[in-house]
């Protein structure tokens, strides 16, 4: 694959993944899901796009991005373990309870 077809194929995917955020937000896990899979994205985009700057600070940004991601994601998941035990649903409507 080119990346003039893998930069149209990740904007696409970016384009999807926030109108999915948008439209879709009754389940978090989902949400958080779809969150990462556009970090993701973001970081392909960049693997493709940056030409001009050095392959190693290249390789250092997208390790970056996919550490970012990978936190996010274990942390908002241990959240909602947490909160699916105690309250037994984890709808984004119930959520408004974590607030102090």
């Amino acid at each position: 694959m080119n990346p003039t077809s893998i930069t149209g194929t990740a904007i696409i995917v970016v384009r999807i993944r926030i109108l999915r955020i948008i439209t879709n937000y009754q389940n978090i896990i989902k949400l958080l899901l779809t969150i990462e899979l556009l970090l993701l994205t973001i970081s392909l985009l960049l693997s493709t796009q940056i030409h001009s700057l050095l392959f190693t600070l290249n390789n250092i940004i997208i390790v970056q991005i996919l550490t970012i991601a990978a936190a996010e994601t274990a942390t908002g998941l241990r959240i909602i373990t947490a909160y699916y035990r105690t309250r037994g649903t984890i709808r984004i409507k119930s959520l408004n309870l974590l607030r102090g």
